[in-house]
């Protein structure tokens, strides 16, 4: 945020200069402050997904304490309720006013799950939000996953529509994110969830409330992968493109747990860090 202020503050002293010929002249979104933003919607909406999944196998499993030792985000504190008699059935996920995961986020508000059902295969989930936060990110709006499962090589693969809003804390603004994805749920060994991991791929557009757009793609060739190990994106490649005609690339690395990722423009490279 800092680093966004002083490329705000320098930006206007030059502007300042030729203030008389162009007032009409916008000050650019930073790219480094952007890439940050949607790594971060990135890895909220992933978060969703496997909180979401560990509900619905709780739920299924009826076995709380044993569930919940296994958990990488679900702790005591959400109550999970689930209405089977609706049409189609709801999953309600309710953190409250604040509720501490495994993962260290807070969260509040409530996820809602609708599905004709949660059991079987191929299916359609549509989630949406009431007043939910995590770390202080408000997510509003509605995500469809379509899913079918590859049960011999333990793949689930979800074709995801999102179209969802967030609110960013310390004042930094919104975006509105929509996204189609490809999504494939490896869960590898079966006995060892610590190397269960999201890959994915497709296209974003994540639109600034200044009405900057960026467009986001993303290749089967070289996916995102995302940990639940440690709960980041930790390899594949992303190629961004705005509606003010700039461009560059954001690499996530080779599939270590860190939190760095590297964004080149032109033949300049600078690391950021997602959190």
């Amino acid at each position: 945020m800092k680093q966004l202020q002083l490329f705000l503050a320098a930006s206007i002293i030059v502007l300042g200069f030729s203030s008389c010929e162009k007032e009409n002249l916008t000050v650019p979104e930073d790219e480094s402050a952007l890439s940050l933003q949607e790594t971060q919607a990135e890895e909220a909406t992933a978060d969703i997904d496997i909180l979401v999944d560990e509900a619905i196998d709780l739920n299924a499993s009826q076995l709380k304490s044993a569930s919940l030792a296994g958990a990488f985000y679900l702790t005591d504190c959400p109550i999970i309720t689930i209405n089977k008699n609706a049409s189609p059935q709801v999953i309600t996920i309710d953190f409250g006013t604040s509720c501490t995961g495994k993962d260290g986020k807070v969260r509040s508000g409530k996820i809602i799950i609708s599905s004709a059902s949660f059991t079987t295969f191929p299916s359609v989930r549509d989630k949406s939000f009431e007043n939910y936060t995590v770390d202080g990110k408000k997510i509003e709006g509605t995500i469809t996953k379509t899913i079918s499962k590859d049960q011999e090589n333990n793949i689930r693969t979800a074709i995801i529509s999102e179209n969802i809003t967030i609110t960013f804390p310390d004042g930094e603004g919104s975006a509105k994110r929509v996204a189609n994805l490809t999504r494939q749920y490896q869960r590898n060994t079966l006995l060892n969830r610590n190397d269960n991991q999201i890959v994915s791929w497709g296209t974003v557009e994540f639109t600034r409330i200044s009405g900057v757009k960026v467009t986001k793609t993303i290749t089967a060739a070289d996916p995102l992968v995302f940990k639940m190990e440690c709960h980041h994106l930790v390899s594949g490649t992303v190629s961004v493109t705005t509606s003010n005609n700039r461009s560059w690339t954001i690499d996530y690395g080779d599939g270590e747990c860190d939190n760095i990722a590297t964004l080149t423009i032109d033949d300049k490279t600078k690391e950021i860090k997602i959190r």
